[in-house]
């Protein structure tokens, strides 16, 4: 067994939605200028680089990141799928696998398309792909225990069908069913079995989402 990152660090290159440059970095204390110590000061939305959408982010009086229970962030049976997407491209139901092919108490949807590798280039935010609404009914209806999906591009709701994307958000959130965005996916290999999963946001008052540093423990088959 090992274990592994599926978060990224946050860095001044990071992806943010929309290209904004919201993301800024800067020591506010240096070792080499004379200080004791080395400090930084950190500006960052809450929807930066990997991280969480909690249900307050589209439904009014839902809950924040700091109000759900710490079990919440734990998942013991992941399981991860392979889609292939084009950029734009809203996921749609036929799109995902035959439904046997995933565990029945899965608790943690893991959507990998590849789409990572372009996570330097403007298409990572400016076309990405994106989920359709109707995955969110479809994926609880079969999947009782689901409490959160994750992805490996910017966010559930692609640029190209910005509509779609904000009805996508409210269908997942609505069922308390968590959105783990910009999530790395790309080092868990074609052999090996996630056993659980642990995601540590960043807790503070009222947050509507949250960085997170995300954890996996592998197996192989």
């Amino acid at each position: 067994m090992k274990i592994i990152w599926l978060s990224h660090s946050l860095n001044g290159r990071t992806p943010l939605y929309g290209g904004t440059k919201d993301l800024t970095f800067s020591p506010s204390k240096s070792i080499d200028r004379g200080d004791s110590c080395n400090t930084s000061i950190l500006v960052l939305p809450s929807h930066a680089g990997t991280h969480v959408d909690a249900p307050f982010h589209f439904v009014p009086g839902g809950k924040t990141v700091d109000m759900l229970p710490t079990e919440s962030w734990i998942f013991t049976s992941p399981c991860l799928i392979e889609l292939q997407s084009l950029p734009g491209k809203l996921i749609n139901p036929e799109d995902l696998p035959p439904r046997s092919n995933l565990s029945a108490d899965v608790d943690l949807l893991l959507i990998r398309t590849g789409f990572e590798k372009y996570r330097d280039d403007d298409i990572y935010w400016a076309n990405a792909p994106g989920l359709s609404p109707s995955l969110a009914a479809l994926l609880k209806g079969h999947f009782p225990t689901l409490r959160a999906i994750g992805i490996d591009f910017l966010s559930i709701s692609s640029p190209a069908h910005s509509e779609e994307g904000r009805q996508s958000h409210r269908e997942f959130l609505g069922r308390d069913i968590l959105i783990f965005e910009d999530m790395s996916l790309v080092e868990i290999g074609p052999s090996e079995r996630l056993s659980q999963v642990i995601a540590l946001p960043l807790r503070f008052a009222n947050a509507d989402g949250a960085p997170c540093s995300i954890l996996a423990w592998v197996n192989g088959k």
